[in-house]
């Protein structure tokens, strides 16, 4: 069963119980809604997700529930259920996956701090885009887009290097039609900032230049750069793809290696790009959205981000040897050594590398690994691409460490969760059952990459049987990277219901 809520009027009913309540027409901000539920479950939400909890709620058709409101109720009446539920948490790295998950966790109640090992001078990446099953979990956080300055894409452009020839097109116009919420690129220091933004305005402390040292699982003490040992309830670990703990977690070895490729990027001005009349050409009058050029050599993916201000660059290339140990994000190159990668391209594309200083351009090797399957241990829970470091080949690793910070935020909610120590332990569980699937079934379908790497290709579909028993895209070889079937597969997912239906089940004792 589903209910609406319009204009504050909410009607309930079922075979087993009916209930009718009107709200007052003006909640205060301060206003809570109280749902006192059967078998001692009950949440205390902010008006601003009251329509969620409601829905959710109203699905349970096998338990009573009441509506209050503190003008019903008398606001002594209405009990605090953070302080029965309440954690102090860690978050390890404050990247895309450990902000989210700062935002996820107070949202749902609880006492977070985050600690971060740089200083926020450098940036980390380029450019990203963000697809509907992660731009809508920034709307429900009231993520600033306009400040942010996202381009919208509406195509998929695959373009012969040498010539300029589009050889294939697919469509995006419709997808935040279809699927609710947008597709979107950042600059990611943009969307970064926006993340961040939200973490200060919900008052959580960044320590800075603060990384984790060691960490005890036994004692859920972390030695912290500069803080000393700090012990928490609960340690989220987002410490990014070169994380030293995974194995501790994992207690496997499930080391990270390299593909043979490298790549080359750059933010490029706009504005100098289309001087060139063969840029102008592919770029003016255009909707905005991927336009990727390709050889039998090399892949080069450019996209505008930053409201169209910039193009983002990235050369996929054979690694060369003198970028063989260039690992993290800011390995330097020249224009020369680009140019010699971009060899046979026409010079509408030898242009891009061009419209920036040499000191702007920059180099890593490709890396990945395979997934693990346990992603906790103890008070710590792995995230991000800390547990599911993959290739860009979908668009998904932001997307899926959104996903896992949303997660956290339902499971870890007042709706569904008392803290202590076994029920934090049933709970890691709950959410690695919920969790892995999804993401290592990501994580293996970007590591067959065309241009990239095919390797163990006739093995994923049994790698991916052994976490996910879902319905599976035909990638790549009865679909293309940004084909309906592949938009459908990722775009669809919601995790905020899909969490809420694995708490429904759990409540009912249904195994995932």
């Amino acid at each position: 069963m589903r209910i609406r809520v319009e204009n504050l009027k909410i009607e309930l009913s079922t075979e087993r119980w009916a209930s009718s309540s009107t709200l007052q027409p003006s909640i205060a901000p301060q206003s809570h809604l109280h749902c006192s539920l059967s078998m001692k479950w009950s949440a205390v939400c902010q008006p601003d997700i009251l329509p969620r909890k409601i829905l959710y709620w109203a699905s349970l058709s096998t338990v009573a529930l009441t509506l209050y409101t503190n003008s019903d109720m008398g606001s002594e009446q209405v009990p605090d259920s953070r302080s029965a539920v309440s954690m102090n948490v860690g978050i390890i790295g404050a990247g895309i996956a450990g902000l989210g998950a700062a935002v996820a966790l107070t949202r749902a109640g609880h006492h977070v701090e985050i600690f971060e090992k740089s200083s926020f001078k450098n940036e980390i990446g380029a450019a990203i885009l963000i697809t509907p099953n992660a731009t809508r979990i920034l709307r429900e956080w009231g993520f600033d887009f306009e400040r942010a300055g996202p381009v919208d894409f509406k195509q998929f452009r695959f373009i012969k290097a040498h010539n300029g020839e589009v050889e294939h097109r697919e469509d995006f116009s419709g997808v935040e039609q279809e699927f609710g919420s947008r597709m979107c690129a950042f600059s990611r220091v943009d969307l970064h900032r926006g993340i961040r933004e939200l973490v200060e305005g919900l008052g959580i402390e960044i320590y800075l230049g603060a990384g984790a040292e060691d960490l005890d699982i036994e004692t859920g003490i972390v030695d912290i750069k500069g803080q000393g040992k700090v012990k928490k309830d609960f340690w989220v670990l987002a410490d990014g793809c070169h994380s030293r703990f995974v194995s501790s977690i994992a207690q496997e070895n499930i080391p990270t290696h390299k593909v043979g490729k490298s790549v080359c990027r750059w933010l490029a001005p706009m504005s100098k790009v289309i001087e060139h009349p063969e840029n102008a050409s592919l770029w003016n009058n255009q909707p905005p959205g991927f336009c990727t050029f390709f050889n039998e050599k090399i892949l080069l993916v450019t996209y505008p981000c930053r409201g169209g201000e910039l193009l983002n660059c990235a050369v996929f290339h054979d690694t060369r040897p003198d970028e063989r140990e260039k690992d993290g994000w800011h390995g330097e190159t020249t224009h020369e050594k680009v140019l010699e990668t971009l060899e046979g391209t026409s010079d509408g594309v030898r242009h891009l590398p061009m419209t920036v200083d040499q000191s702007n351009l920059r180099v890593y090797t490709v890396t990945q690994r395979p997934p693990s399957s346990t992603i906790h241990r103890g008070n710590f829970l792995c995230i991000g691409d800390t547990t599911h470091h993959m290739l860009p080949t979908h668009a998904q690793g932001g997307a899926s460490s959104l996903e896992d910070a949303a997660t956290l935020e339902i499971f870890f909610g007042p709706s569904f969760y008392s803290h202590n120590p076994e029920n934090l332990e049933k709970r890691l569980d709950t959410y690695q059952k919920f969790r892995c699937p999804r993401s290592a079934t990501t994580q293996i379908l970007s590591s067959t990459f065309p241009h990239i790497t095919m390797e163990g290709l006739a093995k994923k579909e049994e790698e991916i049987r052994s976490f996910y028993q879902g319905e599976l895209v035909d990638w790549p070889k009865g679909c293309g990277p940004w084909s309906k079937e592949i938009r459908d597969f990722f775009y669809a997912f919601d995790v905020f219901e899909e969490a809420e239906k694995a708490m429904d089940a759990e409540y009912r004792g249904v195994s995932l």
